[in-house]
């Protein structure tokens, strides 16, 4: 498993080069986006989000008259810990605690590669791959992804995807003495909203 993942960073920054070498689009996150986080337990269901996330979307430019022909996207997210919250201060601070937000600030995913399941040219169903890092312990996921081009070069993609707490070392929680235990399976899932960086920062000087 190491080798396959120093194989993929490898990949990963082949890619970042080749991009740099030819004319690419830099696209940004924009309002409306979310990530949340959502698991059980034996007294109740919790739900986490944020919609402060960092992320660089590095594309192709023909991805604005066809999106299932994109090569090689260079995909990076960056989230802080403590920006997730879960509409509770002590569900939060519970949270951070079994994130151990004070030493592992950051959620990290790094885009690897994807399968176009079937698309046209304003929208497409994929299958990608990624590595995600959680307490410093880096994991390969599968996940299907819909993503749609808008109008003025900007798109939307969501997907969502099913994972254990176990698999990144985390030993699944329990509080107020035992008597409420938090199950080991948790539903990731993000709406992303996207635009050209260069758009997006004409747009705001203008608003000055």
């Amino acid at each position: 498993m190491r080798m396959t993942l120093l194989t993929i960073s490898a990949l990963v920054a082949v890619s970042a080069a080749a991009g740099a070498q030819t004319s690419s689009t830099r696209l940004r996150i924009e309002p409306g986006s979310e990530l949340s986080i959502a698991g059980t337990s034996n007294v109740h269901d919790f739900h986490c989000k944020t919609n402060k996330f960092s992320a660089y979307i590095d594309v192709d430019p023909g991805y604005t008259k066809d999106l299932t022909k994109v090569a090689r996207p260079i995909v990076n997210v960056i989230i802080a810990v403590k920006s997730l919250t879960c509409g509770n201060k002590k569900m939060d601070e519970n949270m951070y605690s079994t994130l151990k937000a004070d030493k592992n600030q950051i959620i990290k995913y790094t885009l690897s590669g994807y399968d176009i399941l079937k698309g046209s040219t304003a929208g497409f169903a994929a299958k990608t791959t990624g590595t995600l890092t959680i307490l410093g312990k880096e994991k390969l996921v599968a996940m299907k992804i819909d993503a749609a081009r808008l109008n003025d070069g900007k798109a939307t993609a969501e997907g969502e995807e099913t994972l254990l707490m176990s698999d990144f070392g985390i030993t699944p929680p329990s509080f107020m003495f035992g008597t409420m235990k938090v199950g080991d399976e948790i539903k990731v899932k993000f709406n992303l909203n996207v635009g050209p960086e260069m758009i997006a920062q004409v747009s705001e000087a203008s608003k000055k």
